[in-house]
């Protein structure tokens, strides 16, 4: 799949451990497929996490789910399992290993790229071969124990308007901030609680397409 920037519009982001448990994963995952996401980012990452066989299980599952409702599928930081279940992209923090080194392993796939300052952002503008820029905590978040501090929107606003690439915001994204952070011309938000949290996912997403 070739990578486009509305892909980045409505990016939801979930692993097993954000939620009770696998069953309602797959149901809170098909619900947000259903009610309009344009990608979806599994984040298998922190206490209670999958791993090897059981983490792959999923991955397969997440791959049938998502080529069923036509919605891109990006794996966070791992190249191998992306490869295996053939996902559509990967994307990767400042932490996950050496960034160059991982695009150059990421054949075949696109490439997302997380930042959370202008020091972060200038390293990776050496760099070729990405698709997509992740920034953020644009506000605090309690979705990543080792979450960065909170950027705002001022910040955001500033990354955007010099971006070579298109930007996703992330970070503490809800439906109360939601229209000031798109209004930053940032090409989308990825969320994980507003929607894996919402006892009314149909009604997030129709909100969030109004923008």
């Amino acid at each position: 799949m070739i990578f486009n920037r509305a892909m980045l519009a409505r990016y939801f982001i979930l692993g097993t451990q954000n939620v009770t448990d696998e069953r309602m994963f797959y149901k809170v995952l098909e619900e947000a497929l259903r009610n309009g996401i344009t990608l979806f980012q599994y984040r298998e990452k922190g206490f209670g996490s999958l791993v090897d066989d059981d983490k792959l299980r999923v991955a397969q599952r997440v791959r049938e789910l998502t080529s069923a409702y036509h919605v891109p599928f990006v794996i966070d930081d791992d190249i191998d399992l992306a490869h295996i279940v053939h996902a559509d992209g990967v994307h990767f923090g400042q932490g996950d290993g050496n960034i160059a080194t991982n695009i150059a392993a990421s054949h075949g796939m696109f490439v997302g790229v997380s930042v959370s300052n202008q020091i972060e952002y200038e390293h990776i503008s050496l760099l070729s071969g990405i698709d997509n820029i992740g920034i953020g905590p644009v506000f605090e978040t309690k979705s990543k124990a080792d979450a960065k501090p909170a950027i705002g929107l001022i910040e955001l606003e500033r990354l955007v308007a010099q971006s070579r690439w298109p930007m996703v915001a992330i970070g503490g994204i809800s439906q109360d901030n939601l229209a000031t952070v798109l209004a930053t011309d940032v090409d989308g938000a990825a969320v994980i609680s507003m929607i894996s949290d919402s006892p009314d996912i149909e009604n997030v997403l129709k909100y969030w397409q109004q923008f």
